[in-house]
């Protein structure tokens, strides 16, 4: 067919108009982004899992590091570069060319993308779990729980069965969850004890977010470990297996009975001190344990009743475990308790979260009518305490 005079001018002005707005496109493209970005500077860039081409295209465009997104994923399609880029963190700079650009995410990941979690102290092994499952969305209770009891099986087999005719088998212990040499075997915890109580060290952790279940315990577990290795040698070189577990049961009784930092080996001090007299340690945070309940409840006289290894009125000396996780300042506190006459405290009737420390059962007395009557501090989050805490 011959195009008309006409109509050959209109396709070429089309022509021309369909350059101009290419041109247009193109200059917008190289200019738009230059914010005066000096070239060279270096960029540390995260490849999420899962990102396409396309996004870390725009990334990079934002970042300085190519000066076109779409140039840049015209190249990359031309390169053969995988849709599904390897995730990561990649080193790169500003003003690179595609090229380099290209070479440096196919080379891989510096080091693989991570995930950031914080453990509170003073929570329970249940309670880690359960907040464990809000970082890693990808694991239940159930599965990190799993990890825990196949420990304890794993225990069981390296210890053998003698009634049973089964021979000790250490090698099971292999690919287990891995404890300190000096940590109790689980497998030979009591049938009310939590074995693991206390060995999920409570701080901020960084690991591989492609980490399972055991290696996020492991990562914890280790934890503790090099906590107990940064104490004092002279601590260290004194301190048998059992002396580090009762530091452990100590700290952690110290973190749930304190919530001001200049009152931990206070606090030690006078566990120290009923203890060596044979007192009854009265901790209501070890009730708070024995049934089963959260950081701030509180605990009635009948509560104090409960039979159960944990109740420290019942019991005399510590509970059979740790009662929570604690941090380091709660393990400085059971290593180096306050040298100090105190055998009682509660919590100040000022509901400040310190306490009223008595050398005497009378001067205790009139700090606990001065706490019970400031009845208000009942319902803050204070910290558990002694007896003088307890609702009728």
């Amino acid at each position: 067919m011959v195009l008309s005079r006409g109509s050959r001018w209109f396709v070429a002005w089309l022509t021309l108009a369909l350059a101009a707005v290419a041109a247009g496109v193109w200059w917008l493209d190289v200019n738009l982004f230059d914010d005066g970005i000096t070239p060279g500077e270096p960029v540390e860039y995260t490849v999420e899992r899962g990102a396409a081409v396309g996004m870390v295209a725009d990334d990079l465009a934002e970042l300085g590091v190519v000066d076109s997104s779409f140039r840049f994923r015209t190249s990359a399609e031309e390169a053969g570069l995988p849709a599904d880029l390897q995730p990561g963190v990649f080193e790169l700079e500003t003003g690179m060319s595609n090229e380099e650009a290209i070479e440096a995410l196919a080379a891989g990941p510096v080091s693989p993308p991570t995930i950031t979690w914080t453990v509170p102290e003073g929570l329970t092994v249940e309670q880690t779990l359960e907040r464990l499952t809000a970082d890693f969305p990808a694991y239940t209770v159930e599965d990190f729980r799993a990890v825990l009891d196949e420990r304890i099986e794993a225990g069981e087999t390296a210890l053998g069965d003698e009634d049973e005719g089964e021979e000790p088998d250490p090698a099971a212990l292999q690919t287990a969850l891995q404890l300190p040499e000096w940590f109790p075997e689980p497998a030979e915890a009591g049938p009310d004890e939590e074995p693991f109580e206390g060995a999920l060290w409570p701080q901020t952790y960084e690991i591989e977010d492609d980490a399972d279940p055991q290696r996020i315990l492991q990562r914890m577990v280790d934890q503790l470990d090099e906590e107990f290795q940064a104490l004092p040698s002279e601590v260290l070189e004194e301190a048998d297996a059992a002396t580090r577990y009762r530091l452990m049961i100590i700290a952690s009784l110290v973190e749930r009975e304190t919530r001001v930092d200049d009152e931990r080996d206070v606090v030690a001090g006078v566990i120290r001190n009923r203890l060596d007299e044979g007192m009854q340690l009265q901790i209501d945070a070890t009730v708070v344990y024995a049934l089963g309940g959260g950081p701030t409840d509180q605990v009635t006289f009948d509560d104090l009743e409960v039979d159960s290894p944990y109740n420290t009125y019942r019991i005399d000396g510590l509970p059979p475990t740790p009662i929570s996780g604690f941090g380091s300042a709660s393990l400085v506190a059971a290593v180096e308790p306050a040298d100090v006459p105190y055998r009682f405290y509660v919590l100040s009737a000022e509901c400040d979260g310190t306490h009223e420390f008595a050398e005497t059962g009378e001067e205790h007395e009139a700090n606990v009518e001065a706490f019970r009557e400031a009845d208000r501090c009942i319902a803050e989050d204070l910290g558990e305490g002694t007896v003088t805490e307890v609702e009728d």
